[in-house]
């Protein structure tokens, strides 16, 4: 398969009327000096390997976190709820942590890093302040909306099942402030060409996880499942800031400098705008997603997510490294080398992803027995599971290089191409679901997955 890659030229920066143009200018933060706050540029295999090396860490831990999670509760309500609960959840965090605040905001910081410094903390700064306010405003409403929610997304689901899964909403909005913040965290710092907290991220949350799964088993009572996410969530958050403070990425602040903050969310806004719509459109074909599965059957549920874990282990082990090393670090390239470079990885994803569909299609009910077959996990579980892999290895390979692309457009300040294009992709997967759940179901929810990878890389190219 051949790909055509549009050069990728320079960032351009529109002139804003009153913006500070002395790079010396007051800024609202100390910014720092010492050679550790500098873009350490690693090119993007570098930057790829660190993020990879956390990937495969985190996949394995997340192998465990599934076989565990599957032997202890195989697919009844207490698993069904806590992948509800999540859910829930991160439909409202990733509006805000996900492509919509990394498609915007490295590019610009890793900008402001090269050429003016304070404006990178200014940046850093402002968007911490508003995030952390809308990390409170969200838990509140999950907490005072769990009941609702929880009807709304799971419709399936049995009286006692759904009261669960509210509780299991309510816990997790705990921890909600606090994962926003990491998020914007890991962005700094790969803004700056450090890859820490992203590339430890995964392994962190799946130990979280784990003992939350062990507190569930021990005490009885699977509640602690989201107890395990919450307790992550704060003290990552807390070990981000801390790495950042420690390596000199981000000064404390000194004062406040509203003319340098307004200017620089402004431009942070140009970028993001076209990008606004992108979290609810995609959240919204997932929130479609899991009320088709819970109309299959409640099992279908959690037989969903677990599906999704293997086909996820090649998005976050290729697409996701690639696409955010890439954000990063084509950037500091010229057209052509970020082409070449772009075209080169293009080849190799494909070269290995497209086998790796053509496994998960003839052998996925082999796997899914080898790996997950055990204890509660039995013979209709094993099934279900089956039937939605084979669904997603249709389109597997063409959603992991299709997300890389995407994160190619982000570079080049296309984002409204990114936009339509993910529109696009995510109205297919909708009409895929509710289409066909009743003639195929389990199945359908794979192959709709597997349709949105297909849309996404053809429209790109």
């Amino acid at each position: 398969m051949t790909v055509t890659v549009r050069p990728i030229p320079p960032p351009t920066r529109p002139a804003h009327p009153g913006a500070p143009t002395d790079p010396g200018s007051e800024s609202s933060s100390s910014a720092p000096t010492s050679s550790g706050s500098g873009q350490r540029g690693q090119g993007l295999s570098g930057a790829f390997a660190k993020l990879f090396v956390g990937g495969v860490a985190g996949k394995l831990l997340g192998m465990v976190r599934e076989v565990a999670l599957a032997a202890a509760f195989g697919t009844g309500f207490g698993v069904g709820a806590f992948r509800a609960g999540q859910t829930a959840t991160n439909v409202l965090t990733h509006t805000f942590t996900g492509d919509t605040l990394n498609a915007g905001f490295i590019p610009l910081c890793s900008r402001y890093t090269r050429e003016e410094p304070a404006k990178a903390q200014s940046l850093f700064w402002t968007l911490a302040a508003l995030l952390g306010g809308i990390g409170i405003l969200l838990a509140a409403v999950l907490a005072l909306g769990a009941p609702f929610l929880s009807r709304a997304l799971v419709p399936g689901f049995p009286l006692e099942a759904q009261a669960l899964t509210a509780d299991m909403i309510r816990v997790m909005a705990v921890g909600t402030p606090f994962y926003v913040l990491a998020a914007l965290f890991s962005y700094m710092e790969m803004a700056h060409g450090r890859y820490l907290i992203a590339s430890i991220r995964a392994p962190i949350q799946n130990v979280g996880l784990l003992l939350g799964i062990g507190a569930a088993v021990w005490m009885s009572d699977p509640i602690y499942l989201a107890w395990g996410f919450a307790t992550y969530a704060a003290l990552f958050s807390i070990f981000g800031f801390l790495t950042l403070v420690r390596n000199q990425v981000v000064g404390l602040p000194r004062g406040w400098a509203w003319s340098e903050a307004t200017h620089v969310l402004g431009e942070f806004g140009r970028l993001v705008r076209p990008l606004l719509l992108l979290p609810l459109v995609f959240q919204a074909s997932l929130v479609v997603e899991r009320m088709v599965a819970s109309l299959i059957s409640p099992d279908v549920v959690p037989a969903l997510d677990y599906a999704k874990f293997f086909s996820e282990s090649g998005l976050a082990l290729l697409a996701i490294p690639l696409g955010m090393a890439g954000l990063s670090e084509l950037g500091r390239m010229d057209a052509q080398r970020a082409r070449r470079t772009l075209e080169r990885t293009l080849g190799l994803l494909l070269t290995f992803t497209v086998p790796c569909s053509l496994f998960l299609a003839i052998h996925g009910s082999t796997l899914i027995s080898v790996t997950l077959g055990r204890g509660r996990f039995g013979p209709e579980a094993i099934h279900s599971t089956s039937l939605v892999l084979t669904g997603l290895a249709v389109g597997f390979w063409a959603q992991v290089a299709g997300y890389v692309l995407l994160k190619a457009l982000s570079v080049q300040e296309r984002n409204r191409e990114v936009l339509w294009i993910t529109a696009l992709a995510s109205a297919a997967h909708i009409a895929v679901n509710l289409a066909l759940y009743r003639v195929l179901g389990a199945l359908s929810l794979g192959l709709a997955i597997g349709v949105y990878g297909i849309v996404l890389l053809k429209c790109w190219t």
